[in-house]
């Protein structure tokens, strides 16, 4: 992985939220889960945006970039970054998790998981190949201490 894809990690959940949510709309046939049960989606997305952005403030707090493809300064292993390694990306998915569970319709779930194999397959080791090059042994001791994703 040489290059990271030219649209970035915001874009394609967006893109995934507007297609959850348009699914719903015009497929109303899988739709299988009804209010009230739905609103635990909304409880999920709070998580999954809180733990998001905790992980944008510690990017903030080390003075470290956030667009993917830009050059870290500095290794975060404070906060969610004890945790695992990715929990910006972690968060967003399990965001669409909670808006598929919203939404109630069974084409709504393959938003979070396609958001998570694009993260996982393409992003994340294009990041850590990128991070090891930069930082070496102290990006490698952190990555044998906390896992990709949890």
């Amino acid at each position: 992985m040489n290059k990271p894809l030219k649209i970035k990690p915001p874009y394609i959940a967006f893109s995934l939220l507007f297609l959850s949510w348009l699914a719903d709309y015009l497929l109303q046939q899988f739709r299988f889960i009804y209010s009230p049960y739905n609103k635990a989606g909304i409880v999920i997305i709070i998580l999954g945006l809180s733990l998001t952005f905790s992980a944008f403030y510690f990017f903030k707090k080390n003075k470290t970039p956030i667009i993917p493809g830009q050059k870290p300064t500095f290794v975060v292993a404070e906060g969610p970054y004890k945790f695992t390694r990715n929990p910006m990306y972690l968060g967003v998915t399990i965001a669409l998790l909670g808006a598929a569970i919203f939404f109630g319709n069974a084409l709504s779930f393959l938003s979070p998981l396609i958001f998570f194999l694009i993260m996982n397959y393409y992003f994340v080791p294009f990041e850590e190949n990128l991070m090891k090059n930069l930082f070496g042994k102290k990006y490698l001791n952190y990555k044998k201490r906390v896992g990709r994703w949890i």
